[in-house]
């Protein structure tokens, strides 16, 4: 089973992590949401300062960019569902962090994370949250 790798992930490699120490923890295949690729490029536009737009550009397009996957169909149904059972039950889901979810749900993969945002789906996917070493 393939591991999605949350936008948590990436910001804390940009912010001084080696991404690659991050992705050890996962038993195999790994892949970047085109919703975490989203969110993440989203910081590298103002009002970030300039030196901190050009770092994660750089780190985007060396290291993550090849390995983003795109969000399909069967994405978008489920993120349509997660979104009407999330309604139903009053809770919500930033949109970036829902579709994500819903792509990660739709494939049947697992999600490594660094944050608590999808700690509520833990019944509905496999979630690896990431322990730094002491």
């Amino acid at each position: 089973m393939p591991t999605a790798v949350d936008t948590s992930v990436l910001i804390a490699a940009e912010r001084g992590g080696n991404f690659f120490d991050y992705i050890a923890v996962i038993p195999g295949e790994f892949y970047i949401p085109a919703h975490a690729a989203a969110e993440f490029l989203a910081g590298t536009h103002p009002p970030t300062k300039q030196p901190l737009r050009e770092r994660a550009r750089r780190i985007y397009d060396d290291v993550f960019r090849e390995i983003v996957e795109p969000f399909e169909e069967p994405d978008a149904v489920q993120l349509a569902a997660l979104n009407a059972e999330l309604r139903l039950t009053g809770n919500s889901m930033k949109l970036y962090d829902a579709a994500i979810a819903a792509m990660v749900i739709a494939r049947g993969d697992s999600l490594l994370a660094l944050d608590s945002d999808f700690d509520r789906l833990a019944g509905r996917l496999k979630l690896i949250k990431y322990v730094p070493a002491n």
